[in-house]
């Protein structure tokens, strides 16, 4: 047996490296975030006219893991909203992955490549200035960051695969880009948290918290406070929560919405009773869920050229002079995902009741992975404090107490005893 040799900063290094791996916290990201952060903001500093589009290239190092990113695109885009009187707000934030799809494996490539490509999207009233962009950016720079090492992490994921299933890929887009709003409050809940848990998104979120827990210098004896009033822990409790019986109870609440998309969708709500609504209302949800899958999956397996060969055989009865022959392999791959995706077809009301079980299985499940973020606390922070003090005013002292934290309740029974 060979034995290998190692020096004790090397093994430390080696554990250190496995234990971010095993976090799901690539090395490197949490500062390339800081980074990305700062370049972000002198760009949109050095904005000096309006404009709805605003792009900078600039070259830089990123690391993140045994990754070295040395190009960043910013494409910013200013939307004004009629009839919004609001602030400037953020609304979103995004990074360009590159794909395309291969006929001969039929499975989605990746495009490896050093780009950074990010989007962010401001939503602005009418009358707002330049420099609103830089000042709602840097408002809260610690959540900021975190939103850029989210970023980051996403680019980092698709990088390191370089070829996946084009469904999942699909599944994704359909809640996070198809514009899926219903007008019903609990069913537009219902959507955003089903994004939320995605693949896609429960990959980075250990990542998003670690960069918000390393911004605030976060101790270990300080860790449950801030884990359990971060906003990711505060979302995933309510994921968590989100019972079918919730759904169906809060819409019983909501019958206005629900009749206004009822009407919306060309049905009268008028002749029909409180369960048929509700009824109507998630095929409603499940039929557009369904289409919207689908048509990413087409807009990413078929070329232009089959999409426009696939249009004039539908005006033509399906008799086509030109054209590509069909694949009969992608047929057959398209045929097996939508399957998948209708298999709730005429039973709609059990997609939900599975949904709301996973989202409580996932959340769940998700809410201990960003708990093993405590692990990259350096263990010197690891210490309870006992402080041994010599009280010399006792009232005042105590006075002085009720003033920073309270006056302590007085308990009526025993807490902390286990019962038999």
């Amino acid at each position: 047996m060979t034995k290998i040799i190692i020096s004790e900063t090397q093994f430390n290094q080696l554990t250190k490296k496995l234990m971010i791996e095993a976090v799901g916290v690539p090395e490197y990201i949490l500062d390339s975030g800081e980074k990305l952060f700062d370049l972000v903001a002198n760009f949109l500093k050095s904005i000096d006219e309006k404009d709805d589009n605003y792009k900078m290239a600039s070259k830089t190092e990123l690391l993140i893991g045994d990754r070295v990113f040395d190009t960043v695109m910013i494409i910013v885009q200013v939307n004004e909203l009629e009839g919004y009187d609001g602030e400037v707000v953020i609304a979103s934030a995004g990074l360009g992955n590159s794909f395309r799809f291969d006929n001969a494996i039929l499975m989605q490539v990746n495009e490896i490549n050093n780009e950074i490509d990010l989007h962010i999207n401001f939503i602005v009233p009418e009358e707002w200035e330049v420099e609103d962009l830089y000042n709602v950016y840097i408002k809260d720079k610690i959540h900021t960051t975190s939103i850029m090492s989210h970023e980051l992490k996403h680019k980092y994921d698709r990088q390191k695969k370089e070829v996946e299933l084009v469904g999942d890929t699909s599944d994704y887009q359909a809640y996070s880009s198809s514009g899926l709003r219903f007008g019903v409050p609990v069913l537009d809940e219902f959507m955003r948290f089903s994004y939320y848990i995605q693949e896609v998104e429960n990959l980075v979120r250990p990542t998003e918290l670690a960069s918000r827990m390393s911004q605030k210098n976060i101790k270990r004896e300080e860790f449950y406070d801030f884990i359990t009033n971060d906003e990711i822990y505060q979302e995933l409790k309510k994921i968590k929560d989100f019972s079918f019986n919730y759904l169906i109870t809060t819409l019983k609440d909501e019958m206005e919405y629900v009749d206004s998309l009822i009407e919306h969708a060309g049905g009268d709500p008028e002749s029909m009773n409180d369960a048929e609504k509700i009824k109507a209302v998630l095929e409603l949800v499940y039929m557009n869920l369904v289409n919207a899958k689908i048509q990413k999956f087409d807009d990413y397996i078929y070329d232009m050229f089959e999409k426009t060969a696939s249009l004039f055989g539908q005006l033509m009865g399906g008799n086509m002079p030109f054209g590509p022959q069909k694949n009969e392999d992608k047929e057959k791959v398209r045929r097996k995902y939508i399957n998948h995706v209708i298999k709730y077809q005429n039973r709609e009301i059990d997609f939900f009741k599975d949904e709301c079980e996973r989202f409580n299985y996932v959340a769940t499940k998700l809410i201990k992975k960003i708990a093993k973020v405590f692990a990259l606390i350096p263990e010197g922070r690891n210490r309870n404090i006992s402080e041994e003090k010599c009280i010399i005013e006792w009232d005042l002292y105590h006075e002085m107490m009720e003033k920073k934290y309270g006056k302590r309740k007085i308990d009526t029974e025993y807490k902390y005893l286990r019962k038999k």
